[in-house]
């Protein structure tokens, strides 16, 4: 009896484990990590014989339940300890931020054997630990030792559900990720960290992944009755096109921030592998990326099997970058027909306003453009390959948010 309830106990323990992206390699057997109460001993298999003495919150991996006794290992030794010695500790999240993917390590000493690593701009659980360089951590199921120094705070933004059906939390980052819960509409979280689209959320009850297209900033509540013709907020989509730009891109990613706004960016596929990073900046604010050819190509003057090599091409090197493919398309100069249609695998976008921002070079003039044009569902052709652009953005956000515009990614304004 004792031991059915030791296991119950240990599955409603685990049921409440964070989960994180996928690791990148093979972790230790089991997620289900605890800490000792007070410093304690671990011994042997018969009972007898302590294998070593663990101080207090040590943290161990839990092997096997033997009614009042758990095995553990904790380092690299195994042995047994009373489950009445045990307790789950609450974590602290800490964002993985370091030049390349830390190592976990099975010890608190540099040189001990790695058990795989983590993703960068991942959030991780940390637990202190006795050493001076290194924490426990743990992410999904990878738990061990990890330099201190890699991780950081993360910046705590307070953001609202706006999905009047609520949203669904994943484990992972990808939309095949394990679902792990719901948050209805209007639930206020704390959002810690973006990645490839996605946000890690936490709450009081739950923690996870959930787009980060289904959030707005806590201060803007979404209405409380339903809208009406005089109430329905007005939307407008953004659009850059050409990048990403090693210098402008940037800029344009502080800015949306500054508003709080998203934007879709149609980026060629020789420029992304120019500048990866800046592809996966874009990703982590949780922008939509789309796909603009590989060379700026006018696809009509190509033949099928070029077309496709030029679409494809440029999946390719967004998928290197951020994991997975664009999710619009739109053709260089607008140049469309049945064939380039026919090798499209998602939606193709135009445009409704037309800065001629690329042609001007005048902040001014591409501002009267969206003034002039602006109306509920637009589209904005812009491109963040050009200063005067950067310099427009500013004006165009503040004028647009006085007006009671939303800023959305182009696949939102299709939803309509």
């Amino acid at each position: 009896m004792k031991k059915t309830i030791m296991r119950c106990f240990m599955t409603l323990c685990f049921g409440f484990v964070l989960f994180f992206l996928p690791q990148h390699s093979t972790a230790s057997p089991t997620a289900d990590i605890k800490f000792t109460l007070e410093a304690s001993e671990l011994l042997d298999e018969s009972f007898q014989y302590v294998l070593t003495e663990l101080p207090k919150h040590a943290p161990v991996t839990v092997l096997a339940v033997q009614d009042d006794w758990l095995k553990v290992q904790f380092k690299t030794q195994v042995g047994y300890i009373k489950s009445d010695q045990l307790t789950i500790l609450p974590p602290q999240y800490m964002l993985v931020q370091a030049k390349s993917a830390p190592l976990v390590h099975v010890t608190d000493l540099q040189q001990s054997e790695g058990r795989g690593k983590l993703h960068l701009n991942s959030i991780v659980e940390v637990y202190p630990t006795d050493s001076k360089n290194f924490v426990f951590v743990r992410y999904g199921h990878l738990a061990g030792y990890v330099n201190k120094h890699l991780l950081v705070q993360p910046k705590v933004k307070l953001m609202t559900v706006k999905d009047p059906k609520g949203v669904v939390v994943r484990s992972t980052a990808s939309p095949s990720g394990p679902v792990i819960g719901q948050l209805p509409a209007k639930s206020e979280v704390k959002m810690l960290t973006t990645l490839v689209g996605w946000a890690f959320v936490t709450t009081d009850k739950l923690s996870g992944y959930v787009l980060a297209s289904s959030l707005i900033p806590a201060k803007e509540k979404p209405a409380t009755t339903k809208p009406t013709s005089s109430t329905k907020v007005k939307k407008i989509a953004l659009t850059f096109d050409d990048g990403p730009h090693a210098k402008v891109t940037p800029q344009i990613l502080k800015i949306l921030e500054k508003y709080d706004a998203k934007a879709t960016f149609f980026v060629v596929g020789n420029e992304v592998k120019k500048n990866p990073k800046v592809l996966q900046a874009v990703a982590d604010a949780g922008h939509e990326i789309g796909n603009h050819t590989f060379n700026h190509a006018k696809l009509t003057t190509l033949s099928a099997r070029k077309i496709k090599l030029q679409i494809d091409s440029t999946d390719a090197a967004i998928k290197a970058v951020i994991g997975q493919n664009a999710t619009v398309f739109r053709p260089p100069y607008g140049a469309l027909n049945k064939t380039v249609s026919n090798q499209l695998k998602v939606p193709s976008v135009l445009w409704t306003i037309d800065t001629l921002d690329w042609k001007h070079r005048d902040p001014k003039q591409t501002l009267a453009s969206v003034q002039k044009n602006a109306k509920n569902g637009s589209i904005v052709l812009l491109h963040d390959i050009h200063q005067t652009t950067a310099d427009a953005l500013e004006p165009i956000l503040a004028l647009l948010e006085k007006q009671g515009y939303e800023f959305v990614t182009v696949s939102e304004i299709l939803k309509k």
